[in-house]
């Protein structure tokens, strides 16, 4: 992560994918949120955001200090509902997603989705949406088969390893 030009042209990209880089400024969550580089082209361009993420690597810590970002220490758990975060938010994201039990014998099953997408829900305004970026697990998939129908009957639009979720 301390190489500056590649994050941030991914973030960039990021930034752009998501429309970010135009129109109604947005409340924004990135859960996950690392060092804090989506978060920091966001801000710069308006928008209000809010990390949150587990403590226990220093350097993420001081990233987002030095950003000047809000970080809430959070860690996300199967069937816990997130921490009060005040008002609700335009967009919530989740890029290269570890929380998930990824690449262990515990990765979340559709049970543990469905909470989770639900207390997200709860945390958007009705106009929100999510978009959640999955990591390849061992059978080299983003997710199996059952999670995809159930992003569907959300009626996200799933792109290979993104998965955009409506409110």
């Amino acid at each position: 992560y301390l190489e500056l030009e590649k994050w941030m042209r991914i973030n960039l990209r990021r930034v752009q994918d998501l429309g970010l880089d135009y129109g109604f400024r947005k409340r924004i969550l990135d859960i996950g949120s690392g060092t804090g580089y989506f978060l920091h082209i966001c801000r710069f361009l308006g928008h209000d955001v809010v990390g949150l993420d587990i403590d226990i690597l220093p350097m993420y810590r001081e990233m987002m200090q030095l950003l000047g970002l809000k970080r809430v220490v959070w860690e996300i758990e199967p069937f816990r509902p997130l921490p009060d975060l005040g008002r609700p938010f335009d967009l919530i994201t989740c890029f290269m997603i570890c929380f998930n039990g990824h690449k262990s014998e515990a990765v979340w099953g559709t049970a543990e989705w469905r909470f989770f997408l639900d207390d997200l829900e709860s945390h958007l305004r009705p106009s929100g949406r999510i978009q959640l970026g999955f990591n390849r697990e061992n059978d080299g998939q983003y997710f199996d088969e059952n999670l995809r129908r159930l992003f569907t009957e959300r009626g996200a639009v799933i792109d290979n390893l993104r998965v955009t979720i409506p409110s």
